[in-house]
């Protein structure tokens, strides 16, 4: 696999210090998914040549920011008339 992240440590039995998670594609992802949860976006710019730049905004303000909590109780489901946000 192509990764850009160093190569995890070793000790001297070539057994990996820790769990890298780097290279696997879950930063974007997760990035977008806590900018979402907090009424932001995240955003991608490509040049090429240049290198990609990840953008994200979140709502700075107190008054404008608010979390979105999904719903888990199905009997609080049945009985709520306001949809919440599918994360999309």
């Amino acid at each position: 696999m192509y990764s850009t992240a160093p190569k995890p440590q070793t000790d001297s039995n070539n057994v990996v210090k820790g769990t890298p998670i780097a290279g696997f594609g879950y930063g974007l992802p997760i990035a977008r998914l806590y900018a979402k949860y907090f009424q932001g976006n995240l955003s991608l710019a490509s040049v090429e040549g240049m290198g990609t730049w990840a953008y994200v905004s979140i709502k700075a303000e107190p008054e404008n920011a608010s979390e979105h909590l999904p719903i888990s109780s199905k009997m609080r489901y049945s009985y709520t008339t306001k949809k919440g946000s599918d994360w999309t």
